[in-house]
């Protein structure tokens, strides 16, 4: 894996597009006074994230708990942590932290960016603090951008299209797959888990829309990574009998391989990311993600759609709560996230950033 300490790119949070390091204003916004640059923008480097995944996938959720880890991380590197803006800090509050965590319960599905109340159509910006680089020290910037499944959807998609142009720029496009959209999964489990919401998009379909906006020109990474990964581990307790769902994975088996990477976190917080134990789950999980048969979904990212060059990609699996929910509520046994920050650590230590370094 290569990695730099140089200077990071100052980009706008809006479009992900670079800009100049010392603009007061961004150059990509219609009304730089609707859209102002965070205080101590100039100068400093952006790390940008891109979530995307078919409705219900759970993307709401994994940033309202990756967010509290990413201060986490932080403050184990020396770092500091804040919202950048006023925006960030009551959105944050408001649509994730407060139902989450102080109410225990649910998100609400994440609306259309048509509708006046989404809270998605502007990103949620922190700031990181100062870290050093090549040339000294720069102050750095995460910027997430989140979008409903129902704008990834086929229907009417090309109207939508050019609203979700800074998914062309990102540092890295999250794209989460929910087991549970798979029949044979939810047949497996009927009764040892409690039934949540699916999408009906097909996944296929949402990731096909998203590499639609990439076009022939861009490639950002992407991480594709198996959500809700908790509904995956219960097929450890789950007795298949004689092939009786006819399928010719033994899920009990699979699942309780103690010894598997998905089985265990990555390193602590404090030290360095372990890179062997995450490319050991990037082939575990797609693994798993060709036996769950979303075989499509891989042969999408290796066979481009436009130009010649495939998309970089890596898999990854996470459980935002880490354990099945209880019913609308959070499970009574609390909040017990499972390698949600590995899509970012991984990202981070390209740059060298948050990466065991005090």
């Amino acid at each position: 894996m290569e990695m730099t300490s140089a200077l990071l790119p100052t980009k706008c949070p809006y479009t992900f597009q670079t800009m100049d390091a010392q603009a007061t204003e961004s150059p990509f916004v219609d009304d730089p006074n609707e859209y102002p640059l965070p205080e101590g923008w100039q100068g400093s480097g952006t790390i940008t994230i891109a979530m995307a995944g078919a409705r219900a996938s759970g993307k709401s959720l994994y940033i309202a708990v990756v967010v509290k880890l990413l201060r986490q991380l932080v403050i184990a590197n020396a770092g500091v942590f804040r919202a950048a803006d006023e925006y960030t800090r009551t959105t944050f509050e408001k649509e994730y932290e407060r139902p989450l965590f102080e109410q225990m319960g649910f998100l609400r599905p994440t609306p259309s960016a048509s509708s006046v109340d989404a809270p998605q159509r502007r990103p949620l910006i922190f700031d990181i603090g100062a870290h050093e680089r090549d040339e000294g020290l720069q102050k750095v910037f995460v910027v997430f951008r989140d979008v409903a499944g129902e704008d990834l959807k086929e229907e009417g998609f090309e109207a939508r299209k050019d609203g979700l142009s800074f998914f062309c720029h990102a540092d890295r496009i999250l794209f989460l797959f929910d087991p549970m959209a798979v029949h044979r999964i939810q047949q497996l489990l009927a009764g040892a888990v409690a039934r949540h919401e699916v999408g009906d998009d097909d996944p296929t379909i949402v990731l096909q829309n998203v590499l639609r906006v990439l076009g022939t020109d861009y490639r950002p990474p992407i991480a594709l990574t198996l959500s809700k990964f908790d509904t995956m581990q219960c097929l450890a307790d789950v007795n298949q009998g004689d092939n009786y769902y006819s399928s010719s994975v033994n899920w009990q088996r699979v699942m309780s391989n103690y010894g598997a990477g998905f089985c265990r976190e990555n390193s602590e917080l404090g030290k360095q990311f372990n890179y062997a134990n995450n490319m050991l789950l990037h082939y575990e999980v797609l693994s798993l993600l060709e036996c769950l048969g979303a075989t499509e979904l891989i042969n999408q990212l290796q066979q481009p759609m436009f130009g010649q060059q495939p998309y970089p990609f890596q898999c990854f699996a996470v459980s935002s709560l880490g354990a099945p929910p209880d019913g609308d509520q959070v499970s009574r046994s609390g909040i017990a996230p499972f390698r949600c920050l590995d899509p970012l650590r991984e990202l981070f230590g390209r740059y060298d950033l948050l990466n065991g370094k005090r």
